[in-house]
């Protein structure tokens, strides 16, 4: 099973993984510093776009940024999923068994919040559609 966590998100509101319990979710550690990020974060938001009505939940984590800066990029690239403000790396930590203190890190959990994929670096949105279309297949949401 994945760590449990917890935290504040972009815009002020209060989180807790247990939110996530139930669904499939997309877990991306990015920051605004990081230049693959620039490049997946829209895809991820197109992704998004497509899975969000299925079920399927995506959470930010954004990692040694600034406040101020993770907004800015957030509304740069209308990304529309929420993103915790992790600026220690603290809930990266709590992923250790992962390797997800390497950004960008993309984790995803099956309904019964079990680890189903990682990647570390970069992720093609074809791979990630591929991986969703098999979690969502195995729970019979295909």
């Amino acid at each position: 099973a994945a760590p449990v966590f917890s935290g504040t998100l972009l815009d002020g509101g209060d989180f807790d993984s247990t939110e996530l319990d139930g669904g499939i979710a997309v877990i991306n550690f990015w920051g605004s510093w990081c230049a693959p990020c620039r490049v997946e974060s829209p895809e991820f938001q197109e992704v998004y776009a497509e899975v969000r009505d299925r079920g399927v939940r995506f959470l930010g984590v954004n990692v040694k940024d600034t406040d101020q800066l993770a907004r800015a990029f957030e509304d740069r690239f209308g990304i529309e999923f929420p993103s915790l403000h992790d600026p220690r790396g603290e809930v990266a930590l709590a992923f250790r068994d992962y390797p997800a203190n390497a950004i960008p890190s993309t984790i995803v959990l099956d309904p019964q919040y079990r680890v189903a994929a990682v990647y570390t670096g970069e992720v093609q949105q074809d791979d990630l559609r591929r991986v969703l279309d098999r979690v969502l297949a195995e729970e019979g949401q295909s």
